[in-house]
């Protein structure tokens, strides 16, 4: 459920702020319009349990160790798609090469960090009906079949000449073993007859980096862009042949394919590990941290809501503006390198799960969620959430804070909490009335 809903924030209106709240109060009536930003906020930083890593947009791959929040390990795990049907390979074929090439679409950290990678064809199968996590693994053969490949991302570099094409995209080409090759030219005849037919015949592959003792990266791939991301075999038909063959397996929405990620908070800071390994939730006071990848998100509360909104006997509280301000902690500075987050998301934690704000369903010009590059925070407007807490319409246990597009975007991010050592402080400021009965 928070994978579809962190799926669903793209939704968007352009419902303006000013036409929220009109028409509530008969014409004529004038009440006075008070502000505070001193409403209590508790809040901390805790480790996801689980996301869903199937399917996405983006494949992740890499190693890389953050300073504040330790090592990241990023593992594709992908089926194989056939290009063609009724492939015949020739009476005594010779393999050339095979190569893997991934088209990258951007990255996360260091790319002057050498990585190793890793091949392994599956041992066991993929299901298209199941749910992939960040945590599952699928069992491997034994045979590294990059042998260690290493590399330098370079995920901006164009130009690349292939035989007689030149590629417009920036690519990885991760040459694997020939032995790998022999394994798919001397299948029979029925593997090539469908697509179902080869994955029974090939799970699958396992790409995976070896963990880096510092610094590193994770890069994105487009996983189904057929023309850049594929798996070439280039072969002869037999040994007295001239020209060289090429035939490509590719990933397509049809295949199962997921992302799995390792971390290993020991190695980061100690108060990050304190707070959100430890579970030492006070210190999110001071500092929170929200990581994609399956990570760490965070948990935002009101606990002295209702009792701040009991102003006398016979009235009540009108919210005309709540915003959530969420500044970037001053922690950032030490770690440039990383790129800047786009947006953030917000979920209610209700008793069996998540759910949206209602502000939410305002659309985003009122709602908010984007980073401010000038000022360098994060606002959301939550009027109606607080609205309906006050008024007992809406259940919530807080409030989930995380990255959008945690399952496949690498990024971290570190915010000031309520009560930093320096720099701005998290915190709602509200815009209300006092409404007599």
């Amino acid at each position: 459920m928070l994978c579809i809903l962190l799926g669903f924030m793209g939704y968007s209106c352009n419902k303006t702020t000013e036409s929220i709240g009109n028409g509530l109060l008969p014409e004529g009536d004038l009440i006075g319009v008070y502000f505070t930003d001193t409403v209590a906020i508790e809040c901390h930083s805790t480790l996801v349990d689980s996301i869903i890593t199937k399917g996405m947009t983006s494949i992740l791959l890499g190693s890389m160790v953050d300073p504040i929040m330790g090592r990241t390990d990023a593992s594709i795990f992908t089926q194989l798609h056939i290009s063609s049907t009724n492939q015949q390979f020739g009476d005594q074929p010779i393999i050339d090469s095979v190569v893997l090439q991934l088209a990258y679409s951007d990255y996360f950290g260091d790319t002057n960090t050498l990585q190793t990678v890793h091949v392994y064809e599956l041992a066991d199968s993929l299901v298209g009906s199941q749910y992939y996590y960040q945590f599952d693994d699928v069992a491997i053969q034994p045979e590294d079949l990059a042998q260690g490949f290493q590399f330098y991302p370079r995920p901006k570099t164009t130009g690349m000449v292939i035989g007689t094409d030149t590629l417009t995209q920036a690519v990885l080409r991760i040459p694997l073993s020939n032995s790998f090759g022999e394994r798919l030219v001397q299948a029979d005849t029925s593997v090539y007859s469908a697509p179902e037919y080869f994955k029974e015949y090939i799970y699958g592959l396992k790409i995976c980096c070896e963990s880096v003792s510092q610094d590193g990266a994770i890069c994105s791939f487009y996983p189904t862009s057929n023309t850049i991301t594929v798996l070439q075999l280039y072969y002869h038909e037999n040994p007295e042949a001239e020209s060289r063959m090429r035939y490509n397996y590719y990933i397509t929405s049809d295949d199962v394919y997921f992302n799995q990620y390792l971390h290993d908070y020991s190695m980061g800071s100690p108060e990050f590990v304190s707070q959100v390994v430890d579970g030492n939730t006070a210190l999110g006071q001071q500092q929170l941290y929200l990581q994609s990848m399956g990570g760490v998100h965070a948990i935002v509360r009101f606990p002295h809501l209702t009792e701040w909104t009991k102003p006398t006997e016979h009235s009540h509280i009108l919210i005309n503006e709540a915003k959530l301000i969420l500044p970037t902690s001053t922690l950032i500075a030490d770690s440039s390198q990383y790129a800047t987050i786009s947006t953030l998301a917000l979920l209610n934690i209700k008793e069996n799960g998540t759910s949206l704000l209602p502000d939410y369903l305002e659309g985003t010009n009122y709602y908010g969620g984007s980073y401010n590059t000038t000022t360098r925070q994060v606002v959301f407007r939550i009027s109606e959430y607080l609205q309906q807490l006050l008024n007992g319409r809406l259940y919530s246990d807080g409030i989930y804070l995380s990255i959008t597009g945690a399952s496949y975007n690498p990024l971290r991010w570190i915010l000031a909490g309520p009560t930093p050592d320096e720099g701005e402080a998290l915190r709602c400021e509200i815009k209300y009335s006092i409404v007599e009965e």
